[in-house]
């Protein structure tokens, strides 16, 4: 096993039936010696290999791990347990997954497993777990002595894995997972483990149960203390699968890594079904990552560098990298597909990963499947082997990402902004509005301000709030705060933290119970400020008439008089700290003062204010100005901007160009982003003293630095790297 420490670059090979068993010398042989690649994935099916109770099938697999040890590849297996054997699901179909209309989910075929066994069967069954060990183990035991097994991955993309079936005609409820009795029976356990006995659970759920035996998942919408602890279950049940994963792999190899990446990056992705905590599932493995889709997706640059940031985040100092990066594109039906990455992407892409952290790509995938939504154009090459130009500009993109991984490998990405990102907000939304869409558009909102002003974030969560080193704190849409939490946030801003929030902070505490004075507890005092009665608004507010079974009814009724302005996102006109006009969105609350100085008004509301506590200081928007950056109105941009900056300062700054640079003992990187669509830009960067030139790594010409600027032109949705001397 190679255990030299190198920038790696890869590809997903092989998901079984793809591709065909006689095809596998000619394309390992062309992944090695013609893209220069030295890590091969391959997915190891449980129901492929494990098709009868005692009998276990890793021939073809053997015969890969030969021809990759022939051409000098490295090995990856990628554990799925998502596909179970159809004789274990014949023998307990009482181990099925059960959605929250009572369906128990027989297995099948779908785009991620076209081989079948999806979606698995549930781990709360211990059938299911005795067998799937029996697998793992014997996996691990026919591979571990190949000198060329680099590492395992032991959950691809880890979530509650039936909410992802391709449903397209089915109920939100055909999309939330488990109901079976053993998942009833777990989150029972669960919730005597949280709360002790029944007296203190009716005290937090303010019921009146007798037995918490009684106690149901739930199945209704509105109440929201059953579907936060319902969805929190979740996270500690996925966390403990992940390491129960883990220490099955390490008891069996305990010298390799096992590692894992996500398959979304709340709150990028909203997925609030799919229980993700991201945090939690990196917490047991030696290194983290990332699918990371942006074509699929349409993100702009900002959005790419906030998943990155985000994985960064979550892997907590532990190395991560770019776990399946796009080699094409897939269908979304048969005449709906995503764009086809152009080849500039990929220098674009791997780039931005590598300037903020990540120590490798793989890419999904190298062939595209021969079935299901993957067949077409999703894999780097043309199904039969040949190349394309993206293919082309991956291999060259490898080879100038290897060639200085001495410099990229010493990074340590500093980070001036913290962000608060908790899984119980989206939890919440989904009780409220079946999607999470609003808690993830108001983060991409504020990260394009922090993308715009050249700093970089540490995201974290209520349950990793020490790991803040950084000056200033943004707290995004944050409807549900436990009373710790806002004591942690007022105490950080009187040692001196600066604070950005907004409306109805910490609206309802950890219960899902609304506080009759906002913001939270402690956030108060901190803010100077009370919220007044808050107001639904927003610029596209239509009548909204509700119905018994909670649809909305958008016909327009004869005779009933237009929307009252206050509702349809007034104009804030701001004062401080420079002139601007922001419309109102999402919701707005008259602030009271209490010590704070105003920022910004409607009329006679004040809506946003600026209050010095302590050392610190607090800026507090009346309305959610997160979502009013997220739709890019500029002048939204313009204010929070000046606020960043005025408190955090970044390591080079651009006006239209997002430069970015990496040091280390090895050498430095200017890496500068032109992230508009169609302009050229020309423009001179300040480069740090010392620096008297730049080369491009591409093409080999030399910039002067004259009076400390570097002058760079760069096409639009492109990047240039300079080498620094």
């Amino acid at each position: 096993m190679n255990t030299t420490r190198s920038f790696t670059y890869g590809t997903h090979y092989w998901r079984p039936p793809t591709p065909p068993r006689d095809e596998h010398r000619r394309h390992l042989q062309t992944i090695k010696h013609e893209m220069g690649f030295d890590l091969v994935k391959f997915r190891m099916l449980w129901n492929w290999h494990h098709r009868e109770p005692d009998k276990f099938d890793f021939d073809e697999v053997h015969e890969l791990f030969d021809i990759c040890e022939e051409v000098g590849l490295e090995v990856l297996l990628e554990l799925s347990l998502e596909n179970a054997p159809y004789w274990l699901e014949a023998e307990h179909p009482e181990a099925r997954y059960v959605n929250a209309n009572g369906r128990a989910i027989e297995l099948g075929a779908q785009e991620a497993t076209p081989g079948g066994g999806h979606p698995g069967l549930c781990f709360h069954h211990d059938v299911v777990i005795q067998n799937a060990e029996r697998y793992v183990r014997q996996m691990v035991r026919e591979f571990k002595g190949r000198d060329n097994l680099r590492l395992y991955d032991c959950w691809n993309e880890p979530h509650l894995e039936p909410v992802w079936c391709n449903n397209m005609w089915g109920t939100v409820g055909d999309k939330v997972y488990c109901y079976c009795q053993a998942s009833r029976a777990a989150f029972q356990a669960w919730l005597e483990r949280r709360y002790g006995d029944v007296d203190s659970f009716n005290k937090a759920w303010r019921r009146a149960y007798s037995c918490l035996s009684h106690v149901n998942p739930p199945i209704l919408h509105g109440n929201y203390a059953d579907w936060l602890d319902w969805m929190r279950f979740w996270l500690d049940e996925l966390q403990e699968q992940m390491r129960w994963r883990v220490k099955v792999i390490k008891e069996e190899d305990p010298a390799r890594m096992v590692i894992s990446h996500s398959g979304a990056v709340p709150p990028v992705l909203p997925r609030a079904n799919a229980c993700i905590h991201n945090w939690k599932f990196a917490e047991p493995v030696d290194m983290w990552g990332t699918s990371f889709g942006p074509q699929g997706f349409s993100w702009d640059l900002a959005t790419c560098a906030q998943v990155i940031e985000l994985t960064r985040s979550a892997a907590r100092g532990k190395a991560f990298w770019i776990s399946e990066m796009p080699g094409g594109a897939g269908s979304i039906r048969g005449f709906k597909a995503g764009r086809i990455p152009r080849a500039r992407d990929y220098h674009v892409w791997n780039w931005l990963a590598a300037v903020l952290g990540s120590e490798g790509t793989m890419h999904w995938c190298y062939l595209p499947e021969r079935t299901g939504h993957e067949a077409g154009n999703c894999g780097m090459v043309r199904p039969n082997g040949q190349p394309t130009a993206r293919s082309l500009a991956i291999r060259d993109t490898a080879a100038l990402l290897r060639k200085h991984q001495d410099i990229l490998l010493g990074v340590r990405v500093p980070a001036q902004v913290a962000v608060l990102y908790d899984p119980d907000n989206s939890s919440l939304l989904f009780a409220m509005e079946l999607e999470d869409t609003l808690y993830g558009d108001s983060h991409i909102g504020y990260y394009r301000a922090l993308w715009k002003s050249d700093l970089t974030a540490r995201y974290v969560t209520y349950e990793t709030l020490d790991d803040i080193r950084e000056d200033v704190l943004i707290v995004p849409m944050a409807l549900t705060m436990p009373d710790h939490v806002a004591d942690w946030i007022a105490r950080f801003v009187r040692e001196g933290g600066v604070l950005i929030t907004e409306v109805r902070t910490g609206m309802f505490d950890e219960h899902g119970f609304m506080r009759p004075d906002l913001p939270a507890g402690a956030l108060r005092e901190a803010a100077g400020l009370v919220e007044g009665e808050q107001v639904c608004s927003d610029p596209s507010n239509t009548i909204a008439v509700p119905t018994a079974d909670g649809t909305l009814e958008r016909q327009i009724r004869v005779g009933l008089s237009p929307l009252d302005p206050i509702h349809l996102g007034p104009p804030i006109d701001f004062t401080q700290p420079i002139q601007a006009q922001v419309p109102a969105h999402g919701y707005l609350a008259a602030l009271e003062l209490k010590g704070a100085m105003p920022l910004g008004c409607c009329g006679d509301m004040v809506l946003a204010a600026h209050h010095e506590y302590g050392k610190g200081q607090v800026y507090y928007f009346g309305t959610y100005m997160g979502l009013a950056l997220c739709k890019n109105i500029p002048e939204a941009h313009s204010l929070v901007r000046e606020i960043l900056l005025r408190h955090a300062e970044p390591v080079v700054h651009g006006v239209r160009l997002r430069p970015r640079l990496i040091t280390s003992d090895k050498g430095a990187l200017l890496v500068a982003f032109n992230d508009h669509h169609a302009e050229v830009v020309n423009e001179a960067l300040g480069v740090p003293d010392g620096f008297e030139r730049g080369e491009n790594i591409v093409t080999g010409e030399t910039y002067s630095v004259t009076a400390g600027n570097i002058s760079l032109e760069v096409g639009p949705e492109n990047a240039v790297v300079l080498l620094l001397k």
